[in-house]
């Protein structure tokens, strides 16, 4: 799994990423992205529900990385803190600034 540093900027430019306001939550929810935004809000709505506000972001969203350890990381996604479950299948990229 790619390790992911404080202070710089990737993107999920495959998927919806979903956020979760705490790493407890996101590690007990386990979905963590979505192909659609359909299916995104869907999942954001259902569990916004039970009191875990849960967030998504567009694929083209920057994601500056606030904290992380090796599986769990929390970023800002325009406005917005959330934290995300790291794994390869997401093909999290580094955005190259010139």
């Amino acid at each position: 799994m790619k390790r992911l540093e404080v202070g710089k900027l990737y993107s999920c430019s495959e998927y919806f990423l979903l956020l979760y306001p705490d790493k407890d939550t996101a590690a007990g929810i386990k979905a963590g992205f979505a192909t659609s935004s359909t299916r995104a809000a869907a999942i954001a709505l259902y569990w916004s529900e039970f009191d875990k506000p849960v967030i998504y972001c567009n694929p083209e969203t920057p994601l500056l990385v606030l904290s992380a350890d090796k599986k769990y990381v929390e970023v800002l996604a325009d406005n917005q803190k959330g934290w995300f479950i790291n794994k390869d299948s997401l093909n999290i990229k580094e955005i190259s600034c010139p």
